[in-house]
């Protein structure tokens, strides 16, 4: 060993309370919900800091309990939801799969603590208590709604004509990732911070049409930290999944069944930014999860041509058929149309299990 090196270690052990070397980093993926999203992903979400930004009914404190409900099902981990704004309704409770509690004594692995606070430096005390003094190794998911609900202790007492000098956003965020982004990531842990984004309308120099421009509250710096950053993009009519799509909405004869979610990607570890991805949503779902897999699973089989549509006729060709029977499962020859392909989907769980695994493998592997 040369000087040089042992001066290294003399300084790596001197100062072992401020540095993470010493740790073994922890890495995993955590599936979004959605086949679409996790092939764009590579399989998921992983440790560290992810940012969900878009406008209102977007879809991203939805998507963000998905994330939290697969989060939790892995062994010794556990949610923190953190309820900054004032809202997470029954419904969207009941919706998500999530069990969620409120009483300290009832919160153990694969449960989610309701944390009713909007005060920045009670907020991170919070975070870093758990993540600093963690002896189980258990593995936190915060889930913090919104970033844009924090005020610091000190703003508090300023009244409306002072309103200009609360600490907004952008200083909040820079100061909470300035302490928690590396023992986040590092100890294996997941926040996911929620926040608006502004419409911007600015005229094109070239144009005489307006441009809208969307700008995320938080600042530059969770810009730098986030690992992902996914902007909901607003919904509109055309996004709706109707029973049949060549037909107008009719309430009785032609009804509204879901609609896709579209997501633009800002920000990823793989450089690949700025394109937009979807997945669909169906409507009435409840225990689990509203993102609908089975959609999404018939488009895959379409793609990879597994299936072929003839008439009002799916029939399934035969390599296909080989690899069900091979894996002792059964799926039908022929089928009449699209939703009763879904709902065979949706009522045999263990195929649909088996068919979601076998293209994450091929697709994420």
């Amino acid at each position: 060993m040369t000087d040089t090196n042992q001066t290294l270690k003399s300084f790596l052990k001197e100062n072992k309370e401020h540095h993470y070397n010493y740790e073994e980093e922890v890495d995993y993926k955590v599936s979004s919900g959605s086949l679409n999203v996790d092939f764009e992903l590579g399989g998921g979400l992983g440790p560290g800091l992810h940012r969900f930004t878009g406008m209102n009914e977007g879809g991203k404190t939805s998507e963000a309990l998905e994330v939290l409900k697969n989060f939790i099902n892995r062994p010794s981990s556990r949610g923190i939801y953190i309820k900054a704004e004032g809202r997470l309704p029954k419904e969207m409770r009941d919706r998500s799969g999530v069990e969620f509690v409120t009483n300290e004594d009832e919160w153990e692995d694969g449960k989610c603590f309701v944390f009713e606070s909007n005060i920045y430096e009670t907020v991170l005390d919070l975070m870093r208590l758990l993540v600093g003094d963690n002896k189980n190794k258990t593995q936190y998911c915060f889930v913090l709604d919104s970033l844009d609900g924090l005020i610091m202790k000190d703003d508090l007492k300023k009244n409306f004509e002072d309103a200009h000098k609360v600490a907004g956003g952008a200083l909040l965020g820079a100061k909470f990732m300035q302490k928690m982004s590396i023992a986040l990531a590092k100890r294996g842990h997941m926040a996911i911070f929620i926040s608006q984004v502004r419409a911007d309308i600015q005229l094109d120099p070239y144009s005489k049409a307006p441009i809208r421009q969307t700008t995320a509250t938080g600042g530059n710096a969770l810009l730098h930290f986030a690992n992902y950053i996914l902007e909901f993009e607003a919904r509109f009519k055309k996004d709706l999944i109707l029973e049949n799509p060549t037909q107008p909405i009719d309430k009785s004869k032609n009804k509204i069944l879901g609609h896709n979610v579209k997501i633009s990607v800002k920000k990823s570890p793989n450089e690949k930014t700025n394109y937009t991805l979807q997945y669909p949503i169906r409507y009435g779902r409840t225990g689990g999860t509203s993102i609908w897999v089975e959609k999404e699973l018939i488009d895959m089989l379409y793609g990879w041509e597994y299936i072929h549509k003839r008439g009002a006729w799916i029939t399934a060709d035969e390599s296909f058929l080989e690899l069900i029977k091979e894996n002792s499962l059964d799926f039908p020859e022929k089928i009449q149309g699209e939703p009763k392909l879904s709902k065979l989907l949706e009522e045999d769980k263990n195929l649909s299990k088996f068919l979601v695994k076998y293209f994450k493998d091929i697709v994420c592997q």
